[in-house]
């Protein structure tokens, strides 16, 4: 899971400077997007990111796993 916070202006840095935890994005927002998650994997998942499993280069996502 990724998420991103965007200034309303043009971006200065490339896209992966702007990425951030789904958890920061709710708190923000005030908004639970992933409310039918079990709590316990919700956790997990919207807390932490891997950029490095994401191509910011392309449109397509790296979804590659090793």
């Amino acid at each position: 899971m990724i998420a991103f916070l965007l200034p309303n202006e043009n971006l200065a840095a490339s896209l992966d400077h702007y990425v951030v935890t789904t958890d920061s994005v709710e708190t923000i927002t005030g908004i639970d997007f992933f409310p039918a998650l079990p709590d316990d994997i919700e956790t997990v998942l919207e807390s932490t990111f891997i950029p490095g499993k994401w191509n910011f280069n392309k449109l397509s996502l790296a979804l590659d796993t090793p």
